[in-house]
């Protein structure tokens, strides 16, 4: 006779978890469903426009000017075509700031300073005689 009660207990909770799950469930995907129709109804009011992207802008770095300055007095007093990694190497061993991409940092150092020109690959050097 008891093992009826405990089982017809049993039943009651478990009906009384399926009964709260079925509600909780019905609540999250009411929520879900509101969700999906306010971003339709927003797609269908911007179809005309085209979404604004977000434009990037570089900061200057304003130490980057003397890194670049003293990148250009090495090739100077070098006098001959140097690698990027020592030159590299050099400013930041100078400076303790470290260069992560050589190649973007030379190739914006080349317009500012006309002289410095890169012979080939990997090579630079500080040109003299130009005007």
């Amino acid at each position: 006779m008891n093992d009826v009660f405990d089982e017809k207990k049993a039943i009651e909770i478990r009906l009384r978890q399926v009964k709260e799950t079925e509600r909780r469930l019905l609540n999250e995907l009411k929520a879900e469903r509101e969700a999906l129709l306010k971003r339709l109804e927003d797609l269908e009011n911007s179809v005309g426009r085209k979404p604004e992207l977000p434009t990037k802008t570089r900061r200057l770095n304003a130490s980057a000017g003397g890194v670049r300055e003293l990148a250009v007095a090495y090739l100077k007093e070098r006098k001959v075509p140097v690698r990027a990694v020592e030159i590299q190497r050099f400013v930041e061993q100078e400076t303790g700031k470290k260069i992560s991409n050589m190649s973007a940092f030379m190739s914006a150092l080349e317009p500012e300073f006309t002289r410095v020109q890169k012979l080939g690959r990997g090579l630079y050097i500080y040109e003299y005689g130009m005007d």
